[in-house]
């Protein structure tokens, strides 16, 4: 399983393909083989036997875990052979099981966090923390929300034989933690210390590289921290239409760590606190410290939102950039197989074959699919 992880990690489907079919022939119900297999390319007609053996498995009870990933993988195969019907009743089923068994997503904690982030965080703070961190232009964050082209925007990124792209670090999610807990005396050394011990892991992982990217979505949360740490950081978000962002991580089956990603209320009310937060970061950051890209228009136009993005770092336009499909390096998002394929447009609007399905998701975003969906 290990070599077949690193397989996909490094975008050989074909072999991942070749070893999880021969894990099939050995038991062909077994779960982990079919719901990997579903990551390895779009499934067509030819692929009935294994949905086959997926619902087979299913109706035979699993444990829970399992159960979740192979009502989404369903999903997945149903969407790829057009069936709207089935693809949605799979996804759903799937966010059910996982919404019963797992830690509910607290609204008003949420709420309350990005209130005090903003607090904390506002522009008479940052302008007395910056002057403690660290001017380094090494660290690159690339942030937004879950499945709006992060992962691409990193691959295109780390193509440039300048950029080392660091996948999706955890580092300021427990710095954050730390941050909240150092007293008011404490809290500007602290913060710069912080801001020391990124740059020396960055050092460790990557000493060749002039820019390391860090892709982890969820550090738009964290970008006042970063900036009061980093103030030479440059950050780079990602927007995308507000319903396919919403739908595409209500089929994705993410983990526990995203408890808001099973309910259509739920994700409503994080992507409003997202846009909240990232409307205070455009208002208090100092100029050319954020780059705003819309997912579409990086489909529409790569090349001119390449090197713009590039500009934005302080790098010259290399055209291999461009090729990013091609290059080898593990992807260990949920997008690594969609950053082996060239750009194209299959992804934009695709809310719309889910229409009649998701009018309780747009009751929910109400003003904000309006606001974001213009910005």
């Amino acid at each position: 399983s290990d070599v077949c992880s690193s397989d996909l990690d490094h975008g050989r489907f074909d072999e991942a393909e070749d070893l999880l079919r021969q894990a099939l022939a050995i038991d062909p119900e077994l779960p982990e083989a079919l719901t990997s297999l579903m990551a390895v390319r779009k499934m067509g007609a030819a692929d009935a036997p294994w949905r086959d053996a997926a619902e087979r498995v299913l109706a035979r009870g699993l444990a829970v875990a399992h159960a979740i990933n192979l009502h989404h993988a369903l999903g997945k195969y149903y969407d790829d052979v057009d069936d709207r019907d089935a693809a949605f009743e799979h996804h759903r089923m799937g966010n059910e099981l996982a919404r019963r068994s797992r830690l509910r997503y607290d609204r008003a904690e949420m709420t309350q966090r990005v209130t005090r982030t903003l607090t904390a965080f506002d522009r008479n703070a940052l302008a007395a923390l910056r002057s403690g961190g660290i001017a380094s232009e090494r660290p690159v964050f690339v942030v937004g929300m879950p499945r709006s082209g992060t992962s691409l925007t990193e691959q295109i990124l780390a193509s440039h034989p300048q950029v080392h792209g660091a996948g999706e670090l955890l580092y300021w999610i427990f710095a954050a933690d730390a941050e909240r807990a150092a007293t008011p005396e404490q809290r500007a050394a602290t913060i710069a210390e912080l801001g020391r011990a990124y740059l020396e892991g960055l050092a460790t992982q990557a000493p060749d590289a002039s820019r390391v990217v860090d892709k982890l979505p969820v550090n738009f949360r964290n970008i006042g921290l970063i900036h009061a740490a980093l103030p030479g950081a440059r950050f780079i978000h990602l927007g995308r239409n507000s319903l396919d962002t919403c739908l595409s991580i209500y089929f994705q089956g993410f983990s526990a760590a995203h408890p808001y990603a099973t309910d259509f209320g739920d994700l409503a009310h994080y992507y409003h606190e997202y846009r909240r937060l990232m409307a205070h970061w455009r208002a208090v950051l100092p100029p050319r410290t954020l780059l705003e890209v819309r997912y579409e228009d990086l489909v529409d136009d790569p090349e001119g939102w390449s090197r713009r993005m590039l500009a934005h770092i302080g790098l010259p336009w290399d055209p291999r950039c461009l090729e990013f499909h091609r290059t080898d390096r593990p992807v260990l998002t949920a997008s690594n197989w969609q950053v082996r394929q060239p750009i194209n447009r299959s992804s934009v609007e695709r809310w719309r074959r889910y229409e009649r399905f998701i009018e309780p998701l747009r009751k929910a975003l109400g003003d904000e699919l309006r606001d974001s969906d213009a910005t």
